[in-house]
């Protein structure tokens, strides 16, 4: 486990990337700026919050991008149930992170944090079994979506954005489930490229 450990680049990678996913949940709930809207009139609030994500996101495929091809060839070495717990531990964290913050400070952005990092977090790891180049991108192009085509003229988010829906809207919840155990079960099936 430990040529695992140090070939995912834990340590040096994903563990700033939360720590910095942390500092910005606690920081930043309810900051927003205005962005044009694409569909109507005028503008949307883009709440910086929804950004927060991408910290873990990126993070978590950095590390799993990076692999010792040598040690996983082995076939005794459980590296997808280390892949896989390394990815759940990732998305608890987050889970945790937005639920303190939003208990601490009131904040709905910060309860949708977790929500919303375990939705963006499924989504890159489907993607990321069929164009494992794009799929840091995923998480991204989500975000922008919502923000340029996601709101209707009365500024309300369409149900499919997941992202700006309330802490309490099942849908969202489920969405996020759903998309998290897709590319939970995506990726442990997945056998990379060499």
């Amino acid at each position: 486990m430990t040529w695992w450990f140090k070939a995912r680049r834990i340590w040096s990678v994903l563990v700033p990337c939360l720590v910095a996913f942390a500092l910005v949940v606690a920081g930043f709930h309810g900051v927003a700026v205005e962005f044009p809207s694409l569909l109507v009139g005028g503008s949307n609030d883009f709440l910086l919050m929804l950004l927060a994500p991408v910290l873990v996101t990126s993070g978590l495929l950095l590390c799993l991008s990076s692999r010792l091809e040598e040690g996983e060839a082995v076939a005794w070495r459980p590296v997808s149930r280390y892949d896989t717990v390394l990815i759940v531990a990732a998305g608890a964290f987050a889970v945790a992170v937005g639920c303190a913050v939003g208990q601490s400070s009131g904040s709905d952005d910060a309860w949708s944090t977790g929500r919303n990092t375990l939705f963006l977090t499924g989504l890159m790891l489907l993607v990321h079994t069929v164009a494992p180049q794009g799929a840091v991108a995923v998480p991204v192009g989500w975000i922008f979506t919502v923000v340029f085509v996601g709101f209707d003229q009365f500024h309300r988010p369409y149900p499919w954005t997941v992202l700006p829906r309330s802490p309490s809207d099942l849908p969202a919840f489920t969405a996020a489930l759903v998309a998290f155990t897709a590319g939970l079960v995506a990726h442990a099936r997945h056998r990379p490229r060499p």
